[in-house]
Formats: C-alpha cells, sequence, structure tokens
C-alpha cells in the first residue's frame, strides 16, 4: 500500500494542483503541504478528514490502507452517484452492467479511465493499441 504522502501527492497532481493552490484551499501554510507531501509530518485527524473531503476520498485510502477511493454510504456509491438507482437502470444490459461493475470496484480500472477521457480519439486509439499488444503478448487474445 502507498502511505499517505504519496497518496496526496498523487491526489494534488491529479487535480493539476500547486502545493500552493492546495494550501490555500484548504487554509494551510504551503509549508504544511509540503511537510506532508515529504512525510516529515502527519496531519490531525481535523485536517486529514479535511483533505479527504476535498478530494472525495475515504479516510482509509488518503491514509494509503485501501486502494479503493470511496466506500458504500447508506447504500449509495459516493463517486457513482446512487449505486442502487446505477444497477437497477444497468440491469436492462447484462453487459452494460458488468463493464459498470467492474470499473466501480478496481481503482486501476477507474484510473484508466480517469486517465484517458481527456485525450482525442486518436490518442485513445493508440492506449487501445497498446492494450492489445499486451493481451496478445499474455496469449489472452488470438
Amino acid at each position: 500500500m502507498r502511505e499517505f504522502k504519496e497518496v496526496l501527492k498523487g491526489l494534488r497532481e491529479e487535480r493539476r494542483l500547486s502545493q500552493k493552490e492546495l494550501a490555500e484551499d484548504l487554509n494551510l501554510g504551503i509549508s504544511t503541504i509540503g511537510m506532508y507531501e515529504n512525510g516529515s509530518r502527519m496531519p490531525k485527524y481535523d485536517i486529514l478528514e479535511q483533505i479527504a473531503d476535498y478530494f472525495n476520498v475515504d479516510m482509509n485510502y488518503l491514509l494509503g490502507k485501501t486502494p479503493i477511493r470511496n466506500s458504500y454510504r447508506d447504500g449509495e456509491f459516493s463517486q457513482w452517484g446512487n449505486d442502487t438507482a446505477n444497477q437497477e437502470y444497468l440491469s436492462k444490459d447484462p453487459e452494460l452492467l458488468a463493464l459498470y461493475n467492474e470499473i466501480k470496484n478496481r481503482q486501476d480500472i477507474y484510473i484508466l479511465f480517469d486517465k484517458t477521457k481527456d485525450l482525442d480519439p486518436k490518442d485513445v486509439e493508440s492506449v487501445l493499441m497498446f492494450v492489445q499488444t499486451i493481451r496478445k503478448q499474455r496469449g489472452l487474445d488470438e
């Protein structure tokens, strides 16, 4: 598992925020963010909560205890809206429902989708060709 300092830096970089911007958004000093990211200081519980809320992640994810960003809350998956409603709607298409569940439950797949959403179709095609090459090398596709 990753450490808090790595998770925080990764979340900040995903949002393309500088340490200064994050510090301002959280009403903290820039040196405080720097110390969190280099591991020389850990935030108190209330600041951890504030950071988790800011990035819309669970505390356990923020602390590096789980790869799952968000857990279920009262029948809802916070990152995806109302999970029960989504499951019901998608139940009409079993293939789409299976894809939804796979993306929702596997953080690595979610990250892949998230990282490619801003790419143009030609770039996405390049990513797909790369994936197909790996699948062939591993004997998953003929």
